[in-house]
Parts: C-alpha cells; structure tokens; sequence
C-alpha cells in the first residue's frame, strides 16, 4: 500500500508545473529558481479546490485527480506510458496475462442498429452446450436490456462486463432467433480460454500458423501452449515448410514471444533488455531444444501493424537467419513496458527499458524491413473515402444481411455457400455507383464475404484468393527460394559490414 501511495505522489505533482509558470504572482510562484514538492502538491489541492468551489458547473474531485494523474504521464511524451481505468486494468489481466475469463463463451459484436450479435459460440464453452447460433441476439442480461448508442450510453464493453464473471456463477441471457419468441437461457459461467493462435496446412506440406497476440504468463497455457499444439499437428499432418503470420500482431507479453521464438532458434541470445535502472536488463537466451527442426524452412508474413512482440520474434528469425520475412516494414517498437497497479484506480503502463535483438539492433522508431517487401494493392484516396463512407453508412451490410435472410425464408436453412452472394455483387457495385458511391468489386468481395462469414459463423483462417502476401510466401517456399535468400542477405550483410571498415580506415588516414 505504501509503494503505491508514494507512487500517487510522484505521479500527480507534475501536473502542476505548467500551472505554476502561468500564475507566477501567486503564492505558489518559483522561488529563486527552485519549487519544493509541498508546492506542488499544495498547489495542485488549490486548483482542485477552486474549480470546486467557483465552476459554473458540479466538478467531479476524483476525475480531476485522475486528469492529473493522466496529465503527469503524458508530459513524459512517451506514448507507451499512461494510465488505464480499472476495467481496462482488469481486461489486461484476464486477457493478457491470464489469457482466461469467466464466461460463457461467445463473440458479440453490433448490428448497425445497435443491437448486439453473437458471432460463433466457442466449442466445449457452456455457449455451445445451450446451442447458441451465430446471428442470434442478446437482448438482455440478467434482466437489463441491451442496446447500444448515446440514447443509454450502453457500450460492447458494458455488455461484456454483464457477461463475463466468476466461475460458476450464473447469468441469464435473453436471446432473440429468426422466427421464434425471445427466449431465456440460463448458463453456468465457466473458465474461457483467449484464442491467440489459429492455424491450418495451406498446401501440400506446408503448414500456417497465425499469431493474432502474445498472451499468458503461465507456459501451460496462452500463445506459447496453443502454439505448440499447432505446431505438433502440422508435424502430424507431414509438414515440410511453415509460415508464421504476424500480420496485425500489435504484441503482447515479451516472455510469450521469446519462448515461441526459442521454439526456432537454438543458439545466442534472442532479446535482450536495458533500462535506466539494472535491474531491468536482462538477456534472454535461446535453448537448444528446439520444437521446429531447422531443416523446416521458415517464411514470416509482417506489416505495418507487426508491432512490439511481433517484431521481437521477426527480428530473432531474421537476425538469426531462421528464415525469411515477406511483407512490409513493421510498426518499430522497440520497447518495454510494466504495469504497476494503483489501488482504487487502474493501474500505469510504464515504459521501462528498450529491447534490442540479437545482432544489438534497437527497431524503435525503424521497424524491420523484409527480405521480400509485398505491398497489398491500396485503393486511390478517394475511393478509400468511398470505402469508408459505405462501412460507415452500414450499406454493404445491410446487403448482405438482408441476402442472408432472403435466403434463409426461400431455402429453410442458413446458407453457407458465398459464392452465390458474390454473384450479385458487381450489380449491387453499380446500384452504389449510380447512388454516388463508387469502390472496386475487390474490396466489396472481401468485405462481403467477411461480413456473410461473420453472420453465419464461419470461421475462415485463410482467404488464399486475395491474400497476395500469402500467395508469395507459398510461391517462395515451393520454388525452394527460402535458404538462397537467406544466403543471399547474409553475403550483402558482409559485404555492407567490410565497406564500413574501409570506410573507416579512410577517414583515420
């Protein structure tokens, strides 16, 4: 408790410095170039007080003290330090750091009118046992109704807080499905893994494993136990070659990452840390037991949103020569943060030191650049605008919805054949274009079929028809491309290595 209330002290007493520098004839003025910390706390009490007292409006005290709190992370203009609300505190550790819930095993998203969705009930989860459909609603829990807007002010994650809980505690849920009276079911909350891993053979002999995040504290469990599971089948199933996905990886937890990069690697470091303070240096090393052999050549899918973690487990593939990345430049993360919690409050992510990979690079601000760089095709900026404007506007959604149901009414049965959707595409793509919106049968393929998926419940890991980094990363693997590659880069990294040498040498002459 102590630590924490010191903790408090130090955070909320910056914030009144920029105070202090506008009402310098106050009493609370610099002396002599110097300010106490009894200033600065008093000071910050004086403006709390006075906004109390004088505020044409009712001043809420506690959300004034967290502003300060906010406001003395952000002068460190460090955008990986800042304060999270207790909610926020609590989804990381059920999500990131337990990666487990109680629950009842479900993905809810919004319809466009605000109502809320159940996407695929998890297998095994008490969900799937009471046979919940993907497209039923959830119209209350417990008895509150549920509607999203500003009319209640009622957000997905209010509904998720309604639904997650203890363990084997109640919650009663009422559920509205096409053509039959809303009905109550009553379920049993139970212990809910969080997916992070999902993975599939692409083609003959090569195996693809996706990492959406870096979760778990504990090695029986989250991405590393999911991992290994998956890795373990595609080695069942034949596998020759594999290609590890990180795309839209924006990171996680650094032990998750290196325990999957040691999965690869058998030799030197993997990451290394360094902080202000020593104690937060540390090395972590690789292990010569290694779950993939290394005549498994290895291809990894990153871009722009590869970031933190991800980029720990590329930059350990790539500097080690383990095998190649394909894609674009990552996000550049290249540091280290802590959670410290606040009693009563949330707690503060606090950058604490940078982290560098095996040959000492820090990617911080730079980001790691792929061997074989594949740009998807990116929209001109106005249609970019259109795109935005018919998700905004719910149209396409609407489409495929009303579709859905056309179907249902005319078959009896859910489809789950898209194809047959995607036939009337280019004519609704002309009925947009003649109501002023304009956007290529590309995105509006890809989007429809996410959203028919989503609306049906099906689970789709790889889209191969459009996935042009994908298409390469397999195309590479096939042509026996990977260790040439490899070499290749290896001869250019030395060959880069001695003109700085001789570059050196020349300025000493």
């Amino acid at each position: 408790m102590k630590r924490y209330t010191l903790s408090f002290i130090v955070l909320v007493v910056a914030i009144g410095l920029p105070l202090l520098i506008i009402h310098s004839s106050d009493k609370y003025a610099i002396r002599d170039g110097q300010i106490t910390l009894e200033d600065l706390n008093n000071a910050l009490e004086d403006v709390i007080t006075k906004a109390e007292e004088n505020y044409y409006k009712q001043i809420d005290r506690d959300a004034m003290y967290r502003g300060a709190i906010k406001g003395a992370l952000a002068a460190i203009d460090d955008p990986y330090t800042y304060l999270l609300s207790e909610r926020d505190h609590q989804r990381s550790v059920e999500n990131l750091y337990n990666a487990n819930f109680g629950g009842i095993g479900v993905g809810i998203y919004p319809d466009h009118r605000g109502f809320i969705k159940i996407s695929k009930p998890i297998p095994g989860t008490p969900a799937d046992s009471a046979h919940l459909q993907a497209g039923d609603y959830i119209t209350k829990v417990n008895g509150k109704q549920i509607f999203l807007g500003e009319r209640t002010g009622m957000t997905v994650e209010d509904v998720v807080d309604l639904l997650r809980g203890a363990v084997d505690t109640d919650v009663t849920i009422t559920v509205q499905r096409k053509y039959l009276d809303p009905f109550d079911v009553k379920l049993k909350r139970a212990k809910i893994s969080v997916p992070s891993v999902t993975s599939t053979m692409v083609d003959d002999g090569i195996g693809y494993i996706r990492i959406s995040k870096f979760i778990g504290t504990n090695r029986r469990g989250g991405t590393e136990s999911e991992f290994n599971k998956a890795l373990a089948a595609h080695k069942d199933a034949g596998m020759q070659a594999l290609i590890l996905d990180l795309r839209n990886n924006q990171g996680g937890l650094l032990d998750a990452a290196y325990h999957i990069a040691d999965a690869f690697i058998s030799q030197g470091v993997i990451v290394s840390t360094k902080g202000r303070k020593t104690e937060f240096d540390e090395q972590y090393p690789a292990h010569s037991k290694i779950l993939c052999a290394p005549d498994i050549p290895i291809v990894v899918l990153v871009d722009e949103y590869s970031a933190s973690a991800s980029e720990i487990v590329a930059g350990a593939i790539k500097d080690t020569g383990r095998g190649i990345l394909v894609g674009t430049k990552t996000y550049g993360k290249g540091v280290v943060q802590k959670r410290y919690p606040l009693t009563n409050i949330g707690a503060i992510s606090l950058t604490i030191s940078s982290y560098y990979t095996p040959n000492g690079t820090s990617i911080d601000k730079s980001g790691i650049t792929p061997h074989v760089n594949i740009t998807e095709p990116q929209p001109e900026r106005i249609e970019q605008i259109m795109q935005r404007i018919v998700a905004e506007k719910n149209i396409l959604e609407k489409f495929v919805i009303n579709w859905i149901d056309a179907e249902v009414n005319r078959m009896g049965d859910t489809p789950t054949d898209f194809s047959k959707l995607e036939t009337e595409l280019p004519q609704f793509r002309q009925q947009l274009a003649n109501d002023g919106y304009r956007v290529s049968l590309r995105w509006l393929t890809i989007r429809a079929e996410q959203l028919f998926n989503i609306s049906v419940g099906i689970e789709r890991i790889v889209n191969l028809r459009h996935d042009t980094q994908l298409q390469e990363a397999i195309r590479i693997i096939k042509a026996d491309e990977v260790g040439n590659t490899i070499q290749l880069y290896r001869a250019l990294d030395q060959i880069l290595k001695f003109m700085g040498q001789e570059l050196t040498t020349l300025a000493q002459l």
